[in-house]
């Protein structure tokens, strides 16, 4: 069990109850900026001192995962330096991406939460722009999106941008009935009310078994039961981009050429999809009821299907359901591959 180092934190938060929609307002809201670390001490740094440039108060939830570098000692030395409210937790043993994200999430008690990875830049004001949006929402589990800029760690000066074609594929897939097979929002941009976060803690044995990432679990839960947002034109994160990366591109080892890659990729793929497809189909019944939930659920025992080999007739209902992306490159690879095998 995690324990946390401030004496201010009560041992009855370890275990909150699901309360959607009545989570009381407060001014100014209670902020948790959530980050974990692990041999980050070359990175870290940056990101703490980038926080600062916001007017929002908020504290600083931080889970080192047994670094063996010297994190711990940038971190405490930087969030002194910066005048940030800390609270430190600590678990027995290695726990590793994302879990280090879950176990802050369950512990921390916020009204709004944002995750932090320890080798980003965060954009002045992101963290203010964040809570604005979300504040409308706070008694729903409401959840909140940018889409990152990035730069690459060998050359920090050189910014890249979303194109307005990515931004374009972006918006048609922020549907509710493509949130089993496409995911937009980065766990790195995103920001999430109480009652969502509430909502996974109370099912979260659900979530260990079935879900795919944090980010898209927390996405999937708010489209189906409150209220997704996409922010444009925004401060958002600066990812960077390095070889020790613990999220990004999935990679398939042992690959002769690139059509074996991929179809590598989609069968993984295949399964991943189906798994988490089925846990909301086992969460189906406890969650609130919405006007899009039953529709929903119907897209979802389609997906959870789709590690198997797959008739005609099951993709195109998928298709007229909207739960088939408009890259048809990926898409008529996917389709290829679900209707020759199961995913093995």
């Amino acid at each position: 069990m995690l324990r946390s180092s401030s004496s201010l934190l009560q041992s009855s938060s370890l275990q909150p109850k699901v309360q959607v929609g009545s989570v009381a307002r407060q001014l100014p809201p209670k902020v948790a900026v959530l980050l974990p670390t692990y041999n980050g001490a070359r990175y870290v740094e940056a990101q703490i001192h980038s926080l600062t440039q916001n007017d929002t108060l908020f504290t600083l939830h931080w889970l080192d995962d047994h670094s063996s570098d010297q994190t711990r000692a940038v971190v405490a030395a930087s969030v002194e330096k910066a005048g940030i409210e800390l609270r430190e937790w600590h678990q027995p043993g290695h726990l590793g991406f994302p879990a280090t994200f879950l176990q802050l999430m369950e512990h921390a008690e916020a009204d709004i939460y944002l995750f932090c990875d320890q080798d980003d830049i965060w954009q002045p004001h992101k963290i203010d722009v964040t809570v604005a949006n979300l504040l409308s929402d706070v008694e729903v589990p409401a959840l909140c999106f940018s889409l990152v800029s990035w730069f690459n760690d060998e050359v920090p000066d050189r910014l890249h941008q979303p194109s307005p074609e990515i931004y374009s594929r972006i918006r048609s897939w922020v549907r509710e009935s493509r949130i089993f097979t496409l995911c937009p929002a980065q766990g790195n941009t995103i920001g999430f009310s109480r009652p969502l976060r509430d909502l996974y803690v109370t099912y979260k044995d659900v979530a260990h078994q079935y879900a795919i990432d944090h980010d898209w679990w927390l996405y999937i839960l708010a489209t189906a039961t409150g209220v997704v947002k996409m922010l444009e034109d925004v401060p958002t994160t600066l990812h960077r981009r390095h070889t020790s990366n613990a999220s990004g591109a999935y990679i398939i080892i042992g690959a002769k050429n690139r059509l074996q890659r991929e179809w590598q990729r989609e069968q993984s793929m295949r399964k991943r999809l189906a798994q988490q497809a089925r846990g909301f189909v086992a969460l189906f019944a406890a969650l609130p009821e919405t006007p899009k939930i039953e529709r929903l659920l119907a897209v979802a025992k389609l997906v959870a299907q789709i590690d198997r080999r797959q008739s005609p007739f099951t993709l195109l209902r998928l298709a007229r359901l909207g739960a088939m992306s408009r890259w048809w490159g990926r898409t008529f690879f996917r389709t290829a591959v679900c209707l020759c095998s199961d995913a093995s």
